[in-house]
């Protein structure tokens, strides 16, 4: 004990000189609607990327096939840390000092199946949640591991975890903690995809179900006659950044009936939008051929609803991007969900689309998406003409590296956009997709092994990323 309070006097005075204008990286892809934009980050530039160097590489025990969470100012020791939060596979999340990469503390759940999920924090900026294998959403002191036995936690989120897998990170927001479930590889059946939430004030459950989604409980082995329908792609739940539609939520589910258009309950592969508690239903899309999609195993949710910024000047002011299995980006319009079909464009991509976008808006205030696929970039702006037609158009591709994974998230801070390939990170300008930096080029020290799902952060002037090598890399300026 004596030896770890020395260490965190020491980590202690690093940390406090980063405090002044700090921020935190709370939840995958930066904030409940995924953007993956850090609009706070003004220490990495366009101008200065190419300084970026690793400063540690850490072993995690285990593969974390997921992105960690930051927490810049964790009262540990009697002084105060960033901390990063990361859950491995195996259901142990570790709590790891974010300047040096000591390892403060781990905790471990357990049960028969894995997690790619990744942790959320409570607005405290005390504890955080971290997904389990044991079919739970534990509620964490930041500072300890602690498991906080507050109302509600830990909370349950599937009663047959051998089969229904937390896949998705965690999501904040509205006063909610929001999971989602799917099945494993291989589409083991029996699971039904489902939204949960638990109000953070008092521990109050609710579910929504996609499929028999008149029923309002966790589903078991033989609630539904129908299976399916997970919801696993990276975004998970995404929350309504406009203030306009009171924190509505959105889901896409993967594989599984559809009857919702013919009075029925079952909402397979489709986008559906829900109040912010899950009491109400407020819409869904559902692509015209989801017949097709169902029986060839063509997910609409391998990724999630993307919340773009408001458009004043278009017919649809308020819209959303969902990619798919099939290589076809949709713009739809999410003040009213359209049902089936009736989408404002439709975009051939380079393949089906597994990673989650990031939004961002730039100084001329143009709203842009960047796609990560297996060995491109795509980077498209948002237009509208003289007669409020808004539609994304490609401004650029990139072919800066490659992954055997489908292609991960990437991330944009100060015109910058970061994405993880195998054995690379790298850094590429937001506005015409030029390479500024590698993590694998000379004099940036050592790089990050191959990846799946895992995904970069980008806050106070750090870099951090996991791989398929168990490891954790932190790069920073020189």
């Amino acid at each position: 004990m004596r030896r770890l309070a020395g260490l965190l006097i020491v980590f202690g005075v690093a940390a406090t000189a980063a405090r002044a204008a700090a921020t935190n990286w709370p939840l995958f892809g930066f904030d409940p609607a995924r953007s993956g934009f850090n609009s706070a980050e003004r220490a990495i530039t366009v101008g200065n990327v190419h300084r970026l160097h690793e400063r540690w590489q850490i072993s995690l025990g285990a593969v974390a096939d997921s992105t960690p969470i930051l927490l810049q100012h964790v009262r540990v020791g009697g002084a105060y840390h960033p901390m990063l939060f990361q859950t491995t596979k195996s259901g142990v999340t570790l709590g790891i000092e974010a300047v040096s990469g000591r390892i403060l503390w781990r905790f471990a759940t357990h049960g028969p199946q894995i997690t790619d999920s990744t942790p959320a924090a409570d607005p405290s900026g005390r504890s955080i949640y971290a997904p389990g294998v044991d079919g739970k959403v534990h509620k964490l002191s930041a500072a300890t591991g602690r498991d906080e036995r507050s109302p509600g936690f830990p909370a349950r989120i599937t009663r047959i975890p051998s089969t229904e897998k937390d896949a998705s990170p965690l999501n904040v927001a509205n006063g909610y903690l929001y999971a989602v479930t799917s099945g494993y590889n291989g589409d083991g059946t029996p699971y039904d995809g489902h939204v949960v939430s638990v109000r953070l004030s008092d521990g109050t459950t609710a579910v929504f179900n996609s499929l028999c989604s008149e029923k309002r409980r966790l589903p078991g082995p033989n609630s539904c006659p129908q299976q399916r329908s997970g919801i696993w792609a990276r975004g998970g739940a995404v929350v309504d950044p406009a203030s306009s539609m009171n924190g509505r939520i959105y889901a896409a589910t993967g594989n599984g009936d559809f009857s919702a258009n013919k009075g029925g309950h079952n909402y397979g592969d489709s986008v559906i939008s829900l109040s912010s508690d899950l009491s109400s239903l407020l819409g869904s899309y559902t692509p015209v051929n989801y017949d097709q999609l169902e029986a060839g195993d063509v997910d609409l949710g391998s990724t999630s609803p993307v919340m773009l910024p408001e458009q004043p000047s278009s017919q649809t002011p308020w819209m959303l991007v969902q990619g798919g299995k099939d290589a076809i980006l949709k713009l739809v319009n999410r003040a009213a969900l359209p049902g089936v079909g009736n989408e404002l464009q439709l975009i051939d991509l380079p393949g089906g689309l597994f990673s989650t976008p990031a939004v961002w808006t730039d100084s001329s205030s143009n709203a842009w998406i960047f796609l990560g696929f297996s060995n491109v970039v795509e980077g498209y702006r948002l237009q509208t003409n003289s007669k409020g037609v808004s539609s994304l158009n490609l401004v650029w591709q990139s072919s800066a590296g490659s992954t055997g994974g489908e292609g991960t998230s990437p991330v944009v801070a100060d015109g910058v956009v970061f994405v993880a390939f195998d054995n690379a990170l790298i850094a590429l300008s937001a506005q015409s997709g030029n390479e500024l930096w590698s993590s694998a080029m000379h004099g940036a020290g050592r790089t990050i092994g191959p990846v799946h799902w895992e995904s970069p952060i980008v806050v106070n002037g750090w870099v951090y990323c996991s791989d398929e090598n168990g490891q954790l890399t932190a790069y920073s300026l020189r």
